[in-house]
């Protein structure tokens, strides 16, 4: 699904979430609030999940906070009240808005203000606790960045960044010390967290966040000379 489509989807069930929010609130101090829980208003609750399985499809890097809210909304023993979903919705929208500023540089070629975009996304994941995605889009960011410097084509899905990171460490390419760098905390740290069930900290992201910011910085005007053998070893890695 595009943005902008999920962008009205979302919008449209956050206003009838807030109406029912207005309406559903407290005639006296001793109300009981399970009135503003979802579950008691099933259709809502349907929509609400359908946005989560169209945001995992649609914006990957954030798919563990919308995977949790979809699972938080099935769990018997767990009432996800309308407000915790407005919360939700909100929060996807900021992250929409910043993937279509993002998109729109990235196809006009401008690919290190399409990574700035980026890392606006990294830093909104980060405020709102979300560290898994956090590293996520610290990959997409070093994807681009690697892509752009050793002109490897934007078509090309799925490259393996750390192993790309490797074999340029390995060959001493500079700036070798900032990939380092950013190997220890983030492809490092990545594949922790894929291949060995790691939780990722706080720490992990800020460490992760400096890493990937002051590489770009080197990258943005260093020209990557590869000798042959090294660009053939890339390109067998992608």
């Amino acid at each position: 699904m595009d943005l902008e489509k999920l962008e009205k989807m979302v919008k449209l069930v956050l206003k009838d979430l807030e109406d029912e929010e207005e309406e559903r609130q407290p005639t006296t101090p001793y109300a009981s609030g399970r009135t503003k829980e979802l579950k008691y208003i099933p259709q809502l609750e349907a929509r609400v999940k359908n946005l989560m399985n169209l945001s995992i499809q649609t914006l990957p890097d954030h798919q563990d906070l919308f995977t949790i809210t979809h699972k938080k909304i099935n769990q018997r023993n767990y009432a996800l009240r309308i407000s915790d979903a407005i919360s939700v919705l909100e929060h996807i929208l900021e992250i929409i808005e910043i993937e279509k500023n993002s998109e729109a540089k990235i196809q006009s070629m401008k690919i290190f203000e399409g990574v700035d975009e980026k890392m606006k996304q990294v830093n909104l994941s980060f405020r709102n606790k979300d560290y898994n995605s956090c590293f996520n889009n610290l990959n997409t960011a070093l994807e681009l960045v690697l892509k752009e410097k050793l002109r490897i084509p934007l078509t090309i899905t799925k490259v393996n960044t750390a192993k790309i990171v490797d074999i340029l460490i390995k060959h001493k390419i500079s700036p070798y010390l900032y990939l380092s760098e950013t190997k220890k905390h983030i492809t490092d740290i990545t594949n922790k967290i894929k291949h060995s069930a790691y939780v990722p900290s706080k720490s992990d992201c800020i460490f992760a966040i400096k890493a990937m910011e002051e590489l770009a910085v080197q990258l943005k005007n260093t020209r990557i000379e590869l000798s042959e053998e090294i660009r053939k070893k890339i390109y067998e890695g992608l």
